[in-house]
């Protein structure tokens, strides 16, 4: 069910969930995806899709422009350059590699397509890596993101074991 509300990522995961479903299904009909789409609708979803359908042809309405609708109004233009922003300038910190790695993924869907390759992907993770594994990691050039991942997990166990025995 999708009830609509401020939370932007609420509305891009229904999206992604739907497309998913769609996909599984086999479903290629534009005016039956809408239709499945807006089904889950309710509450604020579904005065909002009301209110398109008195102002759309919505039985002539292509997916495309019902995503457009649906973004402009549950993840504004605004909020997604916010996340690539925050994207952008995310650092592991304090966070072990796994949040770190979490809140990456979390945030990479909103990376424009033209930076969505394998090796950027790697190297964006590695950038904001903590300053003492990131040298490590960069020494041996990963062009595959999980294998950097796992590289860094298995770093992070090794300091792990190495601190639990100096105490």
């Amino acid at each position: 069910m999708f009830e609509g509300g401020a939370d932007p990522m609420a509305a891009d995961d229904y999206m992604d969930q739907i497309e998913t479903h769609l996909t599984s299904m086999d479903v290629t009909d534009d005016h039956l995806k809408i239709i499945l789409a807006t089904y889950k609708f309710s509450k604020g979803a579904k005065l909002w899709w009301k209110s398109v359908t008195n102002q759309h042809k919505v039985e002539e309405m292509s997916w495309d422009m019902f995503k457009e609708l649906f973004y402009e109004k549950y993840f504004s233009v605004t909020k997604r350059w916010e996340l690539w922003e925050q994207f952008n300038g995310l650092i592991q910190g304090n966070m072990s590699v796994t949040e770190y790695e979490n809140k990456f993924i979390s945030f990479f869907r909103f990376t424009p397509k033209s930076v969505r390759n394998e090796v950027d992907k790697t190297r964006k993770f590695v950038s904001g890596l903590d300053y003492k594994m990131r040298p490590l990691i960069m020494a041996q050039y990963f062009k595959v993101y999980l294998e950097a991942v796992e590289r860094v997990l298995m770093l992070e166990a090794e300091a792990k074991d190495r601190n639990a025995g100096k105490e």
